[in-house]
């Protein structure tokens, strides 16, 4: 075999290898040769096919264009390439990319031309896939109302990004690379660029706000999203992001906060105007009362005891409007989340007693009959006493008002539960019961059965609401069963021991607290606490624009956790907060070993050095005066080989009066004073036993009188009672008690049983003053007496 010949078996053996079709032709494109994959593919023989046969298996539709251009490239000697359906020996026609080149002699004539058929029909359709995905995403972009753009794999803004361009007036070059910056408000630049750079580094999603330029220069809020396309190897191959316009959402957002201050701030001025109303009412109510109380002793003296039932009238009225006025203050209070708790330690059976005492009246006025049913073993709790006595005598109240000739029972059982033990009280009585529709609403505030019981029985319907706010302020709850027409029990649930009531943090909350324990080992941190969002910011801005790193809390509690994590520099504090004031927080940080030291900038705008200085009174009782709790415990300070000497400090000329004759009654010497600076000219003249001073005088008030008699060297010493119709706040007291024996309510207490306490606290410090046959009753009257004169 020559050479030739056997160079010709290795093509044509090359051609059958090839996984194409392959195929011949002569000089003026007549096919002569095709390998065998031809035949397997397209069913065909050769005689079929020779010469230009090959047009039976193209696709009719293709066929015209297909020849024409093969017919063109052949006539001008060009090589050969097109891309069209065949029909294969299954009827099916599948995409070929068909290419041929001619082959020439010495003399340049084409002697013939070579061609191949690749199978294109995966290729095509991936790409096809690509181009409806790509025109999706086009689609996408063209109809979504956020700006979508991508970057390449290095976070820079690749050129052809039109609806940024489109958005804020930057034109591609401007736009490109890290040019998109310029388009965020100054304000933004710097956190907006690290953010990116951040996601860029870390290759995670990318999630931020901020303030962008539109095209006619209006600033917009952004809300901006990003994540990396990776690709097989898991490199990031690019960026695609989207900018949402919120500003719409932004200023509705605003306004509702506008809104929620305007309502707070009116809500703050409804109870401090229901506080400051309390202060006006209980005034003229205090006169009322001791009056009365006066008027009675000395009525009593003269023998003229017909007068005596109408006395009472008059003090029981001006009694219950006290209540009514305490009443409407501590509903505000509730509404404000401003009523706090305070735990004592005291006998339960004690307690009870004392319930008993305050409501023996009410419960015989209709002839109906208390029975109480408490084991001797009941023991003692841990809780407010104040607020768990009002719950009781509430209801007793309750059950002797709406039960006629009948019987009220008093119960008291503990259990033990979960771990811990708990009080059960129950009251029942055998009045007119309720339905289940009015068992349902009784807790409501200013409700009552219905409109006929209103007219009936009279009330606000407010006693049964604060009893259940009360109760559950001190972790336990109350219940009702009644059956109508047969009576009613109300069944109050508590822990024996008070615990903190604290709501559970917010995940934003936690979330800060995550972050700040993080900052504490980092920086330096300023802690600023204000429920005002405008003078966060503006403090923000102004301390960070000064250097330091700020972070804000919206209320004490959040402040408190915070700071407890941050161990702050210094700590910028607002008082009227919720959840948690800002003396409360003060006091909180002083007590704190780790936070102790830490420097407290105060930035209420309520002046309140008067109260900060207020830290000399030895007791504190609020008007009006409850005479029996005052005697008592003016008793404490009356000395034992003189007569005693009492200061009276109180701009009401009334109040002194009755005062004065009240005490004069009692063997007391009674030096006057119309407010403090009067009050420091008579110490001049001699040191009293005891000074009874009001807080809210003009000329020198009663915290600056305090803060002068303690730096006195004279002074220091001298026994101080506090009388006020201020209604006291929680920081107030706190401060005040700091050097007080006792902080007693104006018109708490009866004049006998004021007088009685002091005789009391005169006991405890001078036992030896006291006859031996008073002493079992003032030790009876001291077990049964709270730290706030009961």
């Amino acid at each position: 075999m020559s050479e030739a010949a056997l160079r010709e078996d290795d093509y044509r053996n090359l051609a059958e290898s090839l996984p194409q079709l392959a195929w011949i032709a002569e000089a003026d494109g007549a096919i002569v040769w095709y390998n065998q994959r031809w035949y397997d593919y397209t069913g065909t023989t050769f005689d079929a096919m020779q010469g230009w046969g090959w047009r039976a298996v193209h696709h009719p539709d293709h066929l015209e264009r297909v020849e024409a251009r093969f017919r063109r490239a052949f006539a001008n000697g060009e090589p050969w390439e097109d891309t069209f359906p065949l029909k294969g020996a299954d009827g099916v026609f599948r995409w070929f990319l068909s290419r041929a080149r001619p082959f020439r002699d010495a003399s340049g004539q084409i002697v013939r031309w070579y061609g191949t058929n690749t199978d294109i029909t995966r290729r095509r359709a991936a790409e096809e896939r690509l181009r409806h995905a790509q025109d999706r995403f086009r689609a996408l972009v063209d109809s979504a109302a956020a700006i979508i753009w991508s970057t390449d794999a290095t976070g820079e803004l690749t050129i052809g990004q039109w609806r940024w361009t489109a958005y804020t007036g930057q034109s591609d070059e401007e736009a490109q690379g890290w040019g998109w910056v310029e388009a965020v408000h100054p304000d933004d630049q710097g956190r907006a660029a690290d953010a990116w750079s951040r996601a860029v580094e870390t290759r995670t999603p990318f999630e931020i706000e901020y303030r962008m330029r539109r095209r006619d220069g209006a600033w917009r809020h952004m809300e901006v999203r990003a994540a990396p396309v990776t690709a097989e190897d898991g490199s990031v191959r690019e960026w695609v992001g989207m900018h949402v316009d919120i500003t719409d959402r932004k200023e509705a957002e605003a306004e509702i906060d506008r809104a929620r201050h305007a309502a707070e701030a009116a809500n703050r001025a409804k109870s401090q105007f229901i506080a400051n109303m309390s202060h006006e009412l209980r005034t003229p109510l205090s006169a009322v009362i001791g009056y009365s109380e006066m008027l009675a002793e000395e009525l009593e003296d003269l023998g003229q005891a017909e007068l005596l039932p109408d006395l009472r009238k008059i003090e029981s009225s001006a009694r219950h409007l006290l209540g009514l006025i305490n009443d409407v203050l501590d509903i505000s209070k509730i509404e404000a989340g401003r009523m706090t708790v305070a735990a004592e330690d005291f006998a339960v059976r004690d307690m009870i007693g004392d319930v008993v005492a305050a409501t023996e009246s009410l419960t015989a006025k209709k002839r109906n009959r208390l029975v109480l049913d408490v084991p001797d073993d009941i023991g003692a709790m841990s809780q407010d006493q104040g607020k768990v006595r009002q719950c009781l005598v509430n209801l007793l109240g309750n059950a002797a008002k709406f039960t006629e000739g009948g019987t009220i029972t008093l119960s008291a059982r503990r259990d033990h539960q979960d771990g811990a033990d708990w009080l059960t009280f129950a009251v029942t009585d055998t009045g007119i019961g309720l339905t289940q529709e009015q068992c349902g609403r009784l807790f409501e505030r200013f409700a009552q059965a219905d409109e006929s019981t209103t007219r009936q029985f009279g009330g606000t319907g407010l006693g049964l609401a604060i009893t259940r706010a009360f109760c559950r302020r001190m972790g336990g709850d109350i219940t009702v069963t009644s059956t109508y027409g047969e009576g009613a029990t109300f069944t109050i649930q508590l822990p024996a021991v008070l615990t903190a009531q604290d709501d559970e943090p917010t995940p934003e909350e936690m979330r800060a607290l995550a972050e700040a324990k993080q900052e504490a080992a980092r920086h330096d941190t300023v802690l600023l606490v204000d429920d005002d969002p405008a003078a966060r910011e503006l403090l923000s801005r102004f301390l960070e624009r000064e250097g330091f790193r700020v972070r804000t809390a919206s209320d004490g509690k959040a402040g408190l956790a915070l700071a407890r994590a941050l161990k702050p520099r210094a700590i910028l504090l607002d008082i009227e907060m919720p959840r948690m004031d800002g003396w409360s927080v003060l006091h909180a940080i002083r007590s704190d070993a780790e936070l102790a030291a830490t420097p407290v900038i105060m930035t209420s705008v309520v002046n309140e050095q008067g109260l900060g200085r207020a830290l000399g009174a030895t007791d504190y009782l609020v008007k009006p005066i409850d005479w029996d709790h005052l005697k008592g415990l003016m008793e404490r300070y009356r000395p034992s080989d003189a007569p005693g000497t009492v200061l009276l400090v109180d701009d009401d000329s009334d109040a002194r009066e009755r005062l004065r004759r009240s005490l004069a009654r009692d063997g007391w010497t009674v030096h006057e004073a119309e407010n403090g600076a009067v009050g420091l000219e008579r110490l001049d003249e001699g040191r009293p036993s005891l000074i009874l001073l009001d807080l809210m005088m003009p000329v020198m008030d009663g915290f600056d009188f305090l803060t002068r008699l303690r730096a006195r060297p004279d002074g220091a010493d001298v026994p101080v009672v506090v009388l006020t119709a201020k209604d006291i706040t929680p920081a107030e007291k706190e401060r005040l008690g700091r050097d007080t024996e006792r902080v007693i309510v104006k018109g708490s207490l009866s004049l006998n049983e004021i007088g009685r306490l002091l005789r009391n606290m005169y006991a405890e410090r001078v036992p030896d003053a006291v006859p031996a046959s008073l002493q079992g009753l003032i030790d009876e009257l001291a077990a049964r007496t709270g730290p706030e004169g009961g």
